[in-house]
């Protein structure tokens, strides 16, 4: 099925912060120069890796990313789509996250949550470190719910 959007010129800002040396890199494949253009200034590749959609459900999403702002053509937008559908398959392994050593930035975009929240975690592990998903929920500031639907991504060592 071919989706293509159409009155959306504003850009995704949730996929994928691609460049850093020891991040995660989506595989190479047409469309991946695309991604990295619309999505590279809010989020890292692990924001991606490991979690496949239909090609309706990267639709439904870089639609939802367009609304948030993101700036793009009809046919970037598709061929995001397209290379996402592709390329992003199950069995990929995702990166966890070291809530007791990752910045800010890798906290945000690897578990795909607002700075305040990675703040707010880095700002907490400075008083004890986390030993455990229970004892990441219980932090000040950090929202609990969020925690949870994100525990698989978390790794404390």
């Amino acid at each position: 099925m071919h989706v293509r959007f159409t009155g959306l010129l504003t850009a995704i800002t949730l996929i994928v912060p691609l460049m850093a040396a020891d991040a995660p890199q989506l595989p190479d494949g047409p469309g991946k120069a695309t991604v990295v253009k619309l999505c590279n200034s809010c989020h890292g590749a692990q924001i991606v890796l490991g979690k496949p959609h239909s090609e309706d459900g990267w639709s439904a999403i870089v639609a939802d990313m367009a609304q948030r702002g993101m700036e793009g053509t009809e046919d970037e937008m598709y061929d995001v789509v397209q290379y996402l559908t592709k390329y992003i398959r199950a069995g990929q392994a995702q990166p966890k996250v070291n809530v007791n050593k990752a910045t800010v930035k890798e906290i945000m975009t690897g578990l795909a949550i607002a700075g305040k929240d990675a703040e707010a975690i880095v700002h907490a592990r400075e008083k004890a470190e986390f030993k455990s998903i229970d004892d990441l929920k219980k932090a000040e500031g950090v929202d609990p719910a969020k925690i949870e639907a994100r525990k698989a991504l978390i790794s404390f060592q």
